[in-house]
């Protein structure tokens, strides 16, 4: 239902959305790596944040893990220290889903995005239920220092073609500060 060449653009807008959202500095260092599904967890006792961003053909399912220790809590937390890790992160990740899905919408009308929700990790033995065609899953190192895991997982309805990202114009990468759901 979808081709290796839509795979690799939606990974390419994936990763596209992670370096202009999860990063706080410009001249952060970021290395996205593809993560084999066989592969230890060391995220297993952790929450997921999950972001859906569904159109009429198809379901994407965007999910970070986060390991809530004082690296990323100073990397993510400099500014607002009253909150919580996972609700300031809760808000990065919905601007990253944000460009995500703003960049499948020049392609695709018609998207709704989700609000991020919080679940327990267990809940990722149970992805393989929702019979996708696409599931990859990536681990984010920023800095040398802070690490996460995202996974996207997308499920369609009928046969889908996804088109490269658009370039990398300022327009293209910005963050999306002021969207009407």
């Amino acid at each position: 239902m979808i081709s290796a060449r839509s795979m690799q653009n939606l990974e390419s807008a994936f990763h596209k959305a992670i370096k202009a959202n999860l990063l706080r500095e410009d001249d952060d260092s970021c290395e996205i790596a593809s993560i084999e599904s066989g592969s230890p967890d060391q995220y297993s006792e952790r929450q997921l944040l999950l972001i859906t961003i569904s159109s009429f053909v198809f379901r994407l399912i965007v999910i970070f893990r986060i390991i809530d220790n004082p690296v990323t809590r100073a990397y993510y937390m400099r500014v607002n220290t009253t909150q919580q890790l996972d609700e300031v992160f809760a808000e990065v990740a919905n601007m990253c889903g944000g460009s995500l899905s703003r960049e499948l919408s020049y392609q695709f009308s018609h998207l709704a995005m989700s609000t991020p929700c919080v679940l327990n990790s267990q809940c990722m033995e149970f992805l393989d239920d929702l019979r996708p065609e696409y599931v990859a899953r990536y681990g984010v190192t920023i800095n040398d220092s802070v690490q996460l895991q995202a996974t996207l997982c997308m499920c369609c309805s009928r046969p889908i073609e996804v088109a490269a990202p658009t370039g990398t114009d300022e327009a293209d990468t910005g963050a999306g500060e002021l969207e009407f759901f």
